[in-house]
């Protein structure tokens, strides 16, 4: 059987012109349980809200592993570099699949290869950034994951019964986003990198870990939610 590859017939000519050819697609999981997660939001028990570092340790691990399975299948088969890298959060049954999903590809001509790189970029993308002098690194990204607080989720909930902004949901949610800039920013830096490209943002809700109990006749729920941020670091050079 031929190459099995993401790469779509533009991506491959894009490639093609910057002397690379299609590689196989290459996948890395890692699934953890959501009873653990949760135990440990739910042991928390914080009023005040903010980041529950626990949960945010647990989920940069299982998205760390998934893309160290993927990195290492793409070894296996060989071949110059990454592309196309994904990187997505499935849940099913109470537990979390981290997803990691991309393209290799070969350069032509070479006889051993060694992967160089990983990029988010697909192969158009790819193909403007090598033509603006920029060589692309490493896929990098940063999470957080936070609490409302039953304060926040109590003043918030009462205030989206009206109209305009709910100030204190603005504040966490961009203190958070800051937060997960920051650590994409050094997971950029560690590498060497001088410019991260391709950056995306997503919010997902954490079942599990966002229940604050009271006085032991009910409980009173809190937001809870993963903030993750993810993009491709490259290091430029000058053209001449």
């Amino acid at each position: 059987m031929g190459v099995m590859t993401g790469l779509s017939g533009n991506e491959m000519y894009c490639m093609h012109l910057k002397g690379y050819t299609p590689g196989g697609m290459v996948i890395g999981n890692s699934v953890y349980s959501m009873g653990f997660v949760g135990g440990i939001g739910a042991g928390l028990r914080s009023a005040l809200g903010g980041e529950v570092t626990q949960v945010t340790d647990i989920i940069h691990e299982g998205r760390l592993e998934s893309y160290r399975r993927m990195v290492k299948e793409a070894t296996e088969l060989g071949g110059a570099g990454i592309t196309g890298v994904t990187s997505e959060l499935k849940h099913f049954h109470g537990n979390i699949e981290f997803l990691s999903v991309a393209s290799c590809i070969h350069q032509d001509g070479a006889r051993e290869e060694k992967i160089h790189f990983s990029t988010s970029g697909d192969g158009q993308e790819l193909y403007c950034l090598i033509d603006a002098g920029y060589m692309p690194m490493k896929f990098v990204f940063g999470n957080v994951a936070y609490s409302m607080g039953v304060g926040g989720g109590l003043l918030g909930a009462l205030k989206s019964i009206g109209r305009g902004e709910i100030k204190e949901y603005s504040d966490v949610f961009n203190h958070t986003r800051h937060l997960a800039l920051e650590r994409i920013v050094r997971d950029a830096q560690s590498v060497g990198a001088n410019a991260v490209v391709g950056i995306e943002t997503d919010r997902y809700a954490v079942p599990g870990c966002s229940r604050n109990d009271d006085d032991g006749d009910g409980g009173q729920e809190s937001q809870c939610a993963r903030e993750f941020i993810s993009g491709s670091d490259h290091q430029r050079f000058d053209l001449r």
